[in-house]
């Protein structure tokens, strides 16, 4: 317990520090530390990804791009160990850097995305990824339509309950009205659905208000 202290107190020097360069050199160790001693960054999970987070969403983009580039590979070494922190891990990600006008930052930014697809059980992926489409906009919003399409083909299979109960909402609340890549986004989405449900998908619209049926009928359509 207390190398878990002590371990958190020099992060927090590091980190938290005045001096951006001191705080680049906190990333590197923490980094160094998800691959040689990982089992002190999983006990000391929750308070080091709290000082990870404010690293995400500071003001300096060269510490932004240097936190989403090192997450990349912690995100390969740590894998499911992250599940707890997902929910506060994925908000640094999206909400600020998917639309980001700096292209390495938002290139880091999916990215992390990606890694965290890879790597972790999609069914912790699915709610966060849900909701940040349904409130985000723009190209946030697009990204996370398309990865929770990718995430439908994948978890279906295994877990249909899930992926109704994630998916079918956001794909409800995106029927109607659209253009450009969020009405490109939002047929991906219906077509992933589609392919795994068959006439379930329907079925599913029936019991929503007759507006939600009528729009899915008219993108099943033009998908045919």
């Amino acid at each position: 317990m207390e190398d878990k202290f002590e371990y958190i107190r020099q992060l927090t020097a590091l980190l938290e520090s005045k001096d951006f360069r001191e705080r680049i050199k906190g990333l590197d160790q923490l980094v160094a530390d998800c691959q040689h001693n990982p089992s002190m960054v999983i006990r000391s999970l929750f308070p080091v990804f709290d000082l990870f987070r404010d690293r995400l969403q500071e003001s300096n983009r060269k510490v932004n791009l240097y936190a989403l580039e090192a997450l990349q590979g912690m995100v390969r070494l740590l894998k499911d160990n992250l599940s707890g922190v997902l929910n506060h891990l994925v908000p640094a990600i999206v909400d600020n850097h998917l639309n980001s006008k700096n292209r390495a930052v938002y290139s880091a930014a999916t990215g992390a995305l990606c890694e965290l697809v890879l790597n972790l059980d999609n069914s912790l992926l699915l709610e966060p990824f849900c909701f940040k489409a349904r409130v985000l906009s723009g190209q946030a919003k697009v990204d996370l339509i398309e990865k929770v399409a990718e995430l439908v083909t994948e978890l279906y299979p295994r877990r249909p309950q899930l992926v109704e109960q994630k998916a079918l909402p956001l794909l409800w609340g995106l029927l109607g009205p659209s253009s450009g890549s969020v009405h490109r986004a939002t047929t991906s989405l219906c077509r992933a659905l589609h392919h795994q449900m068959g006439p379930g998908l329907r079925q599913s619209a029936a019991s929503q208000p007759p507006s939600i049926g009528r729009d899915l009928n008219q993108l099943l359509r033009t998908m045919s």
